[in-house]
């Protein structure tokens, strides 16, 4: 188990999110978006809630403060 990482941050979301570089952008969505037809990459967080999710990632992930709105 790794030490300080949020629960709720899967092994496949964690690798996602490592893939991530400056400028690429993920979509947290809630369970009526119809992820399937516009997702590259789909990574399900069944049963939990957007911020719950949102707040674990932040954990991690600093939003980029070189764009004017980095979190839409």
């Amino acid at each position: 188990m790794l030490i300080g990482i949020h629960p709720l941050l899967s092994p496949d979301l964690l690798h996602a999110l490592a893939a991530m570089g400056h400028g690429d952008e993920i979509a947290i969505v809630d369970g009526n978006y119809p992820a399937l037809e516009h997702a590259r990459r789909l990574v399900r967080a069944d049963g939990h809630g957007v911020i719950a999710i949102v707040d674990a990632i932040l954990q991690l992930l600093p939003l980029d403060d070189f764009v004017p709105q980095a979190l839409f």
